[in-house]
């Protein structure tokens, strides 16, 4: 009999790890990177993976982005 294993979501420290792969990898491009696996996942009707990939596009920005004193 073949088990359907429904996949767990990512965890909030693993979108930050995810951010940090991209970041590494990419670059200043990394957003855009993970901006285009947000929209993949959109025109396919992914909603689920789509917000998860935004968050990551999130966490991308505040790490561009440093909070400043002023």
């Amino acid at each position: 009999m073949t088990q359907i294993v429904t996949p767990t979501l990512p965890t909030d420290p693993e979108i930050h790890a995810m951010a940090g792969v991209l970041s590494r990898r990419y670059g200043a491009r990394a957003e855009e990177v993970a901006q285009h696996f947000m929209l993949e996942h959109k025109s396919v009707g992914d909603e689920t993976r789509a917000a998860l990939w935004s968050d990551v596009c999130d966490r991308l920005e505040q790490i561009a982005s440093p909070p400043t004193l002023s």
